[in-house]
């Protein structure tokens, strides 16, 4: 079906609207009085004493006519010119002056308003007016403002839907954890109570030579008879076994009540809020702490972790968020490898920043999802498995400590993620 084109009108009749419109410029008096009533925002002009001396249609449809009164008196229903009125900062600097305000309608209606005022000046350049441009924008601040209340609303569910992920990281982590506490728990324990018998033991020897010596003055026993009876009891076998086990136990107690107090500390930093202070971190240890944390997690998976971390400066950063970063990067890594898989963590020191790299021998990820990893909720694990806000968290923390991370992956190859944060001239080596 064809479409009727209108008949346009001849080319003698266009070119007499074309003449009779240009016939209006002979005439700039009523050319400008038929803009001023035709434009849909309010324009006056106001003396230096802010009297109004001219409005267009827009202004008296909306305020009513006004013309010999005061400005502040009519649009704003004050006694004396508005603090930070736009027209008088123009009679200040002679310059355009744009403000966004709240005025009333005639029916005592408040309304948000654009003003840009300007001034007009006699032949000799003096500033005789000035004049305002009046546009009403309540429906388009009602806009911004819900959109400002979006945004806000926004940004307090990023912020739960963070905590909540941190939250579900920490419960991931809990029974690791708890494993980690029992283990080193459960040896001190049998240590102690082995601690026990070896120190009843060694009271009974005690009381042995206690016995022995008493008897010695009663019986009026030799020297070398006394110091024969204490040998045979300190070169026992019994005696000579408690004396090297008892330190042994002892160090293997305090390790493992060593071991507990780091994994204690580190859940509790890792579970603290990430708003506390910078200050210098060696990030060599975080890595460790992090290891720590989950290293439950890679021995589920029966992986190894292989390390090559080099000698760091300090950086000045926020140790809790650092440490988040690691798990979070370690934890991502320990998901993609198959059992018996290796992740590799490597430090160095490249062009005054601090080299980071973390890589796995898992499964890869496809080149069409690797533009997409680091954004919030995107996951290419199954439902139920992780919303997504992992490897997100990780690039916020980095980008807060003005770093920047690159990934390289490949399928069936594995993954290598590389952080580098930047070194300030004035950190120094930490060992």
């Amino acid at each position: 079906m064809k479409m009727q084109n209108k008949e346009l009108p001849g080319s003698d009749l266009r070119d007499s609207y074309f003449d009779a419109a240009r016939k209006l410029l002979n005439d700039p008096a009523n050319i400008l009085a038929n803009i001023m009533a035709s434009m849909g925002d309010g324009l006056s002009i106001q003396d230096r004493n802010m009297r109004i001396i001219f409005q267009n249609q827009f202004m008296i449809d909306n305020f009513g006519s006004h013309v010999g009164d005061y400005c502040y008196n009519i649009y704003e229903k004050r006694s004396s010119a508005c603090d930070g009125c736009p027209i008088i900062e123009s009679f200040r600097t002679g310059l355009v002056t744009k403000a966004l305000r709240t005025g009333i309608t005639k029916d005592g209606l408040p309304f948000r308003f654009e003003n840009i005022a300007s001034v007009l000046r006699d032949e000799g350049g003096e500033i005789v007016a000035g004049i305002e441009l009046c546009r009403i924008v309540e429906e388009r601040e009602k806009a911004f403002d819900a959109l400002r209340e979006a945004m806000d609303s926004l940004k307090t569910t990023q912020g739960q839907l963070v905590r909540a992920e941190k939250l579900a990281g920490i419960g991931q982590l809990a029974a690791g954890v708890a494993h980690e506490i029992n283990n080193p728990a459960a040896f001190i324990l049998s240590n102690l109570s082995t601690i026990q018998k070896y120190v009843s033991e060694f009271f009974n020897y005690v009381e042995s030579m206690e016995k022995l010596t008493a008897n010695a003055a009663k019986e009026k026993l030799s020297a070398q008879k006394i110091q024969d009876d204490i040998l045979r009891i300190i070169n026992s076998d019994d005696y000579n076994y408690l004396k090297n086990d008892l330190p042994d136990v002892i160090e293997e107690s305090l390790s493992g009540l060593h071991r507990i107090k780091n994994i204690v500390s580190s859940l509790l930093s890792f579970a603290t809020s990430s708003d506390s202070q910078r200050c210098m971190v060696n990030i060599n240890e975080e890595i460790e702490s992090a290891l720590l944390l989950i290293d439950k997690e890679i021995c589920n998976k029966r992986g190894r972790v292989s390390k090559n971390l080099g000698c760091l400066p300090g950086i000045f950063g926020n140790p809790q968020q650092l440490r988040q970063m690691f798990v979070n990067l370690i934890l991502n890594a320990n998901q993609a490898i198959e059992p018996d898989g290796i992740i590799t963590l490597s430090t160095n020191v490249i062009n005054n920043n601090i080299s980071i790299e973390i890589s796995d021998t898992g499964v890869g990820i496809p080149e069409s999802a690797l533009q997409n990893i680091f954004n919030p909720f995107f996951t290419t694990q199954d439902v139920g498995k992780g919303v997504g806000l992992g490897l997100s968290i990780a690039y916020r923390i980095i980008e807060s400590h003005k770093g920047n991370i690159d990934v390289q992956s490949g399928l069936g190859k594995g993954t290598t993620f590389t952080i580098r944060l930047p070194i300030t001239p004035t950190d120094n080596p930490i060992e």
